[in-house]
């Protein structure tokens, strides 16, 4: 029965979410030319549809991004929109944010696909 009424007041994701291994990080990239500050991220969980990830800063730090980056090596990056954003516990300097992601290009896309297979466990 529980069943039943979550899947009748709760949207189905439209696509599956996963727990990434500890220490996998993600590179969110600024967007304004010019500025070469890059932050190097702790990914909670992802899917073809965005992520969830740790940062520590202000919110204001990440404001002037928009890309996310599965590697610092390749070029080929996702635009972003936040979707939320708040502390990890009170006082911390810690904040997390989960984030939609705007794929631009196939690369992109392929290499988030080959990153889940090696570092994600589905979550039920």
């Amino acid at each position: 029965m529980l069943q039943f009424l979550k899947k009748l007041f709760f949207k189905k994701r439209r696509y599956p979410r996963y727990l990434v291994n500890n220490g996998s990080f993600v590179v969110v990239l600024p967007v304004k030319d010019g500025d070469t500050i890059k932050w190097k991220v702790k990914v909670l969980d992802i899917s073809l549809g965005g992520a969830a990830f740790v940062y520590e800063g202000s919110p204001d730090d990440l404001a002037k991004s928009g890309l996310v980056s599965i590697s610092a090596d390749l070029p080929e990056a996702a635009d972003y929109e936040t979707i939320w954003d708040f502390e990890s516990s009170a006082g911390s300097t810690y904040r997390r944010r989960g984030v939609k992601f705007e794929w631009k290009g196939f690369l992109g896309k392929k290499q988030l696909v080959e990153f889940i297979k090696e570092y994600g466990l589905l979550m039920e």
